[in-house]
């Protein structure tokens, strides 16, 4: 359970968490940058994808371009994988998955599928993943380089994130411009015809949410059906989205150091005084600064079943060993070993946030609004508020083109009552901005609840796979 248990996290949660944790949906999807990318144009694939055996599933990949207005300018090649479904006699068609981000990529959840979905899913879909444009093994990858230290283990200054954004821009000069969720939803589009499919299902977890939402504003009439396991508000701005998060995480941290006080068992008990332990280790930064330690803990709070490994890194850094917290902290940006086609993660991630994002704020008004990050949350206030990325983002924001999410498709959409970083509120938003759609709430203190919660799993499942609409406001 512990693989299952991390292997998920990371993956749906991967974007949530750039020590300004950015944002896991960027839900005022714009269209692309420059000359925007955002067009109703499509794109048909000239041939369908050339499967081949890799393994248990299928590997195939398709051309994609930068710009839908402009195809002349390049291309994106996006890697598409297909576990076929268990049962061909019951097959209803394809599922397509995205498991977070934005800048995850999603190539791995056909080989990894039974860790995400039901048996029965599998029995009637072909699971289809892919990794978006720019990310894991899409051809140009979005990469600023490997020094992460020097930029995410660290305290924001404008200094250090113009440095930042300038090697983005260096490295990235043709693709910069073309990492929008509007253009990934068009690639999604892209994907159906090379398949040869009139319709297809969709199930998006974390960021996958916004990337579904905004693929069904755009093409409502493909959508076999969709479900959206944990949404950020829609039609918001990235301070808001970061604001929101910087809330719950401190809900959630003041839960787990409750916790720990009042059980003796916890390793960070501290004899009851948990809460004021963890102060004294930021402010000491003996063993670890303060960017590493919040940006671990804060990795540990999207699912309460981390809490232990938490409390477990919080003691030994007390002890004088901060290597468990900062194990935690490179595992979140995928600095340990095996994970490097995923180290570019963050940099995609800021890519998209920051192409998403229309209503930037200077760098003045991110210090300004610091106050208000502060009032709501004592300790997480300036690590999510201090993000002046979008700020000094080089692609021009005039020429962004607003999407308002709005759709008419059959959607269910799964929130959770003490989710941090996508409280109930903003699933319930969600919802609201989707004409035709049921909303689940799971209570749980967990980031996503499917497979997590059988009264949801169940619904999601008769859902896709009967077309059976859940009850109004069902409750698991």
């Amino acid at each position: 359970m512990r693989y299952r248990r991390l292997f998920i996290k990371r993956m749906l949660c991967i974007s949530c968490l750039f020590p300004v944790l950015l944002s896991c949906a960027n839900s005022s999807s714009s269209a692309s940058t420059s000359s925007p990318a955002g067009t109703s144009t499509t794109v048909v694939p000239s041939s369908p994808p050339e499967w081949k055996k890799c393994g248990d599933i299928e590997c195939a990949s398709i051309s994609v371009p930068f710009n839908y207005a402009s195809p002349e300018l390049g291309s994106f090649t996006l890697p598409l994988t297909r576990l076929r479904a268990l049962d061909d006699d019951l097959r209803q068609g394809v599922l397509l998955v995205n498991p977070g981000g934005p800048g995850a990529p999603g190539s791995s959840l056909a080989q990894n599928a039974a860790y995400y979905f039901s048996k029965d899913l599998m029995t009637h879909f072909d699971i289809v993943g892919w990794d978006p444009r720019g990310t894991g093994a899409s051809t140009p990858a979005f990469d600023c380089g490997d020094s992460y230290n020097d930029f995410f283990a660290n305290e924001r200054t404008v200094a250090s994130t113009q440095k930042f954004v300038d090697t983005c821009k260096a490295k990235n000069p043709e693709i910069i411009s073309y990492m929008s969720t509007a253009a990934s939803a068009r690639d999604m589009n892209t994907i159906r015809l090379a398949l040869g499919e009139e319709k297809i299902s969709y199930f998006g977890f974390s960021y996958g949410s916004t990337l579904g939402a905004t693929w069904a504003t755009l093409f409502p009439d493909t959508v076999q059906g969709a479900v959206f396991d944990a949404s950020a508000t829609p039609n918001s701005t990235s301070a808001e989205r970061r604001l929101t998060q910087a809330e719950g995480f401190e809900k959630q941290l003041t839960a787990f150091l409750a916790q720990c006080s009042k059980n003796s068992s916890c390793a960070f008990h501290n004899n009851g005084k948990a809460e004021q332990a963890f102060d004294d280790l930021l402010a000491t930064e003996a063993t670890a600064n303060a960017t590493v330690v919040l940006t671990a803990t804060a990795s540990s709070l999207y699912d309460d079943s981390a809490w232990e490994d938490l409390a477990q890194a919080l003691k030994s850094a007390q002890d004088g060993n901060g290597q468990p917290l900062r194990d935690l902290y490179n595992s979140y940006y995928y600095q340990d070993a095996g994970y490097e086609d995923s180290r570019n993660v963050s940099e995609a991630s800021i890519a998209t946030i920051c192409d998403d994002e229309s209503q930037r704020m200077s760098t003045a008004e991110v210090d300004a609004q610091l106050i208000s990050f502060t009032r709501v949350a004592p300790r997480f206030g300036n690590f999510f508020g201090r993000d002046y990325t979008c700020s000094l983002w080089p692609t021009q924001k005039s020429s962004q083109e607003q999407l308002k999410i709005s759709s008419t498709a059959a959607i269910v959409v799964i929130g959770s009552t003490n989710d941090p970083v996508t409280p109930l509120a903003s699933s319930q938003s969600m919802s609201a901005a989707l004409q035709n759609s049921r909303f689940i709430s799971v209570s749980s203190s967990r980031h996503t609840s499917y497979l997590k919660n059988s009264c949801a799993t169940q619904l999601v499942d008769a859902f896709l796979i009967q077309g059976t609409m859940p009850p109004s406001n069902s409750q698991c």
